[in-house]
C-alpha cells in the first residue's frame, strides 16, 4: 500500500465523511440557536454575518479522528507509528475541546469576548504542547532540532512548545473572512502530506494530513461565501494546534513555515492592525479608530 495512495484515499473519504456530517451538524446547531456574535469592533460588512451558526470545527475535527482511527485499523504500524498518529489526533481533540469551551463561552453570553480570555487560552496551549512534546519524548520520538548546535534537550523542548502555541494563535487569527481558514488550511495539510512522501521518518502521517485536508475541503463548501457555519476556536486552535506538532515531528518545520507563510502574514497584519486601533482609540476615540484603520 503506498503512501501515494493512503493520502488520496484518506483525503477522499474524510470530505466524504466531512460532507454527511455537516448537513445535520447545521441543523442541530442552528436549533440550539448556537451562532457567533459579531465584535463590536469589527467593520461594518461584517455585521450581516450576525445568526450565522458556528462551531464547524467540531465536523473537521471527527472526521479527521474517525479516519485516524480507521487506518490504525487497517494499516500494519509500528510502534512509534501509533504513538505519532495518535499523539497528533490526541493534540487535535484537545485543541478542539478548549476552542470549545471559547466558542460555547461566545454563544451562552451572546458576545464576542464572552469567551475564555486571551491569557487563559495561551496557557493552556501552552500546557497542551508541553504535555504533547514530552509524551512523545517519552516514547522514544525525536523533535526536530531548530536551534542550531544545542546541546540541551530542555531548550529544544521550549522552543518546540513556543513554535506550537505561536502557530497555533496565527491560525486562530486567520479565520476571519468566509472560506480564508478552510481553503489555506486544506492546501497546507495537501502540502505537507506530499513533501512527506519523499521523506522516512514517520509516513504514516500522511493520513493525518490527508484526514485535515479533506475534512477542510468538504468544510470549505459551507464556509465558502456567503458562510452558512463558521470553524470558531474548535476548528482553528485544533487545526493551528496539530499542524506545528506533526511537523515538528517528522521534520518538516522549515516546510511548514513556508507553505504555512500566510498564516504568519496575517498574524504580523493582526497584530499592527489591532494594535494601532488601540491607539488611536484611547488617543483620538472611537470613532476616529474605526474610520481610520491601517488596511
Amino acid at each position: 500500500m503506498t503512501q501515494y495512495f493512503v493520502l488520496t484515499a484518506s483525503l477522499l473519504l474524510s470530505a466524504v465523511i466531512g460532507g454527511l456530517l455537516m448537513g445535520p451538524w447545521i441543523r442541530m446547531i442552528k436549533k440550539h440557536a448556537a451562532v457567533q456574535p459579531i465584535s463590536e469592533d469589527a467593520p461594518q460588512g461584517h455585521r450581516l454575518k450576525v445568526g450565522t451558526p458556528t462551531m464547524g470545527g467540531v465536523v473537521i475535527v471527527s472526521s479527521t479522528l474517525i479516519i485516524c482511527v480507521l487506518s490504525h485499523l487497517v494499516i500494519p504500524m509500528r510502534t512509534a507509528d501509533r504513538v505519532a498518529l495518535y499523539g497528533v489526533a490526541g493534540l487535535l481533540l484537545y485543541g478542539a475541546f478548549l476552542g470549545a469551551i471559547d466558542d460555547l463561552g461566545k454563544v451562552l453570553g451572546k458576545q464576542n469576548k464572552a469567551g475564555a480570555s486571551e491569557r487563559t487560552k495561551l496557557l493552556f496551549q501552552f500546557f497542551g504542547a508541553t504535555v504533547f512534546i514530552e509524551t512523545i519524548r517519552y516514547y522514544g520520538i525525536p523533535v526536530q532540532h531548530i536551534l542550531p548546535m544545542q546541546p540541551l534537550r530542555f531548550l529544544d523542548d521550549m522552543v518546540a512548545v513556543v513554535i506550537i502555541t505561536g502557530f497555533c494563535n496565527a491560525v486562530n487569527f486567520t479565520d476571519g473572512l468566509d472560506g480564508l481558514l478552510s481553503s489555506t488550511s486544506a492546501v497546507v495539510a495537501v502540502a505537507m502530506g506530499i513533501v512527506l512522501l519523499t521523506m522516512t521518518v514517520f509516513p504514516i502521517m500522511s493520513t493525518f494530513y490527508g484526514a485535515l485536508a479533506g475534512a477542510t475541503l468538504s468544510f470549505l463548501i459551507w464556509n465558502a461565501y456567503p458562510a452558512r457555519i463558521f470553524m470558531g476556536d474548535t476548528g482553528s486552535l485544533a487545526i493551528g494546534m496539530t499542524l506545528p506538532a506533526a511537523a515538528l515531528i517528522t521534520g518538516q518545520f522549515w516546510p511548514l513555515m513556508v507553505c504555512g507563510s500566510l498564516y504568519l502574514l496575517e498574524l504580523g497584519s493582526m497584530m499592527l492592525q489591532r494594535y494601532v486601533f488601540k491607539y488611536r482609540r484611547l488617543r483620538y476615540g472611537a470613532e476616529y479608530a474605526k474610520a481610520n484603520r491601517v488596511f
